[in-house]
């Protein structure tokens, strides 16, 4: 596993979305991303960036502490330190107090003809 230096998502929310930014957990430290832009209410998207610099045993998007939050994607991309970026897509899903999503993917296989 290789360190992830940062990763990018791009967040598009549903019908309701969190009251307060949004968060990560990386190996069970819960963090603030260091970059966003656009907006997380309803039928906006946002783009966030963590920073970790880390090797994610684990690595989360936190719910809400309050209410829900409608995400209908999330397109994220990874760079981990010394390998070429790669990007992975997760489906609809609501999260709030009692939920995350885990984000850590490995690199997908690479795919080739025979």
């Amino acid at each position: 596993m290789p360190r992830l230096n940062s990763f990018q998502l791009q967040i598009k929310t549903g019908q309701n979305g969190p009251a307060e930014p949004p968060r990560y957990s990386i190996n069970g430290f819960v963090i603030e991303f260091e970059e966003m832009s656009g907006g997380i209410g309803p039928g906006e998207t946002l783009e966030a960036t963590g920073n970790p610099g880390s090797f994610p045993h684990s690595l989360s998007l936190c719910g809400p502490k309050e209410g829900a939050w409608d995400i209908e994607g999330i397109t994220a991309t990874y760079f981990p330190h010394g390998e070429p970026p790669y990007t992975v897509r997760f489906d609809a899903v609501t999260l709030d107090d009692q939920s995350d999503l885990n984000i850590w993917q490995d690199r997908p296989a690479q795919v080739f003809d025979v």
